[in-house]
């Protein structure tokens, strides 16, 4: 996939930006099989498989999170856990599917870390399990483990660490939030994928209990036109809409809600902070609307956010990607920064080793750390340390499920989103409780 990405730039571009990569250790692209790194000095050699979009409809989110992980390998090869730079290898799924691309990176590739287990983990899971206890690897940290069931994981049999909170949480974040803006009524919209019926799933049963009156529930397939959807929407003049879907397809309902005259409150997920929803919806319909708000995760305060974000916001080439406050960024950040300190602690790649380890640095008690550096050099110092970043406290459930702080965005114009609210997670906890799994 370099032709994809470097064809813009020339052939010396492309030449200088690999080799760039290779003297940092780290690989830009995978396009088949890879030999496994070898030992060049006293540590030991340390490959990420790295599973995202480059292409298909989500094509525009890999650039930006192979340079969220990019950015966060530049800390840790400063000072590489094991003594050794840590490479990665950036694969695309969108074409091949998350299933084939795991199996190459783990049966090719021989990758010891698998980035990214996602929306397909139940297909592979048997055998992927299998093939970590057969050969003690790989690692599985995941910043798509939120779409994942939350009774998996988080153990030395199944090494699946989450770096985002529950994506059903999202559905019941979108909820509190109409209500907050004083939405009574509600028609909630789901598309016709996973992640998306789950969230739509779990804001139907949420609703009612934050006291939302549901007035229609609608399904639909991603499509080139949604006059129909919202006309069945706009029937029945609610409130509020909330709406469960990937990020162009959000952008066009938007414009159609506008186009056929409707004014109402919207409520969307995170996948809306990407430009892809902006650049569908168009600024124009968006402020035909009373609000459209995005559901998300934020950061929080403090000394963590401090450093990361000088950190990102101030290096131009990251920058130009999104801002600092980009939730997928940070969680790229976050879960990269403690699988390298667990890694550390445990003194090896060995699985059992790397799953205790991960929930001795991510939780409490010991010295709270805000950086990798900082974590580090508490952990050669012998002390017991507790990983906070910039999204919170960064604590893991015994099953591998990490918390987060929720936030509210909208886009401020087609290039600039802002945060607008920060929603308390004790509420989502509180509903979810209530209801029935």
């Amino acid at each position: 996939f370099k032709e994809m990405v470097m064809k813009k730039t020339g052939l010396v571009t492309m030449i200088l930006l690999i080799m760039a990569f290779f003297l940092s250790g780290t690989m830009l692209f995978s396009r088949g099989k890879q030999e496994p790194a070898k030992k060049t000095g006293g540590g030991t050699p340390i490959t990420i498989g790295h599973g995202t979009f480059w292409t298909g409809p989500y094509a525009s989110v890999g650039p930006r999170f192979a340079a969220a992980a990019d950015f966060t390998l530049e800390f840790v090869n400063k000072m590489p856990p094991l003594g050794e730079k840590v490479r990665i290898i950036h694969s695309d799924e969108g074409t091949i599917g998350e299933q084939q691309w795991i199996m190459r990176d783990v049966d090719s590739n021989k990758v010891d870390i698998l980035l990214n287990c996602g929306y397909e983990y139940l297909t592979y899971r048997d055998w992927l399990l299998k093939y970590v206890k057969d050969n003690n690897r790989p690692l599985m940290p995941s910043v798509h483990g939120g779409s994942i069931a939350p009774k998996y994981g988080g153990t030395i049999s199944e090494p699946l660490f989450r770096g985002s909170p529950q994506d059903i949480d999202q559905g019941i974040a979108a909820v509190v939030r109409a209500a907050d803006l004083g939405a009574k009524t509600c028609v909630i919209m789901g598309a016709l994928f996973d992640s998306a019926q789950q969230q739509k799933n779990i804001a139907v049963a949420a609703a009612p209990i934050a006291g939302l009156q549901i007035l229609k529930v609608i399904d639909f397939e991603l499509e080139k036109t949604y006059r129909g959807e919202i006309t069945a929407a706009q029937a029945l003049k609610p409130d509020a809409l909330i709406i469960f879907s990937d990020a162009s397809g959000g952008g066009l309902l938007v414009k159609t809600a506008a186009e056929m005259g409707m004014s109402t409150i919207i409520v969307g997920p995170t996948d809306w902070q990407f430009e892809d929803f902006v650049g569908t919806a168009t600024m124009e319909a968006i402020k035909k609307q009373k609000a459209v708000d995005i559901v998300g995760f934020t950061y929080k305060e403090g000394p963590a956010w401090d450093f990361y974000s000088k950190a990102w916001n101030g290096t131009p080439q990251y920058k130009a990607y999104n801002d600092a406050s980009d939730s997928y960024t940070m969680q790229y950040y976050d879960l990269i920064t403690c699988t390298m300190l667990a890694i550390k602690k445990a003194g090896s790649l060995d699985v059992a080793k790397w799953a205790e380890a991960m929930h001795f640095v991510a939780n409490p008690p010991g010295k709270e750390v805000y950086n990798y550096e900082e974590g580090f050099k508490a952990l050669e110092a012998g002390e017991d340390i507790n990983y906070v970043g910039p999204t919170g406290s960064f604590d893991y459930s015994p099953t591998g499920v990490v918390n987060g702080t929720y936030g509210v965005s909208a886009w401020k114009d087609a290039k600039t989103l802002e945060t607008v609210a920060v929603i308390d997670g004790s509420r989502i906890v509180e509903i979810s409780a209530k209801i029935p799994q």
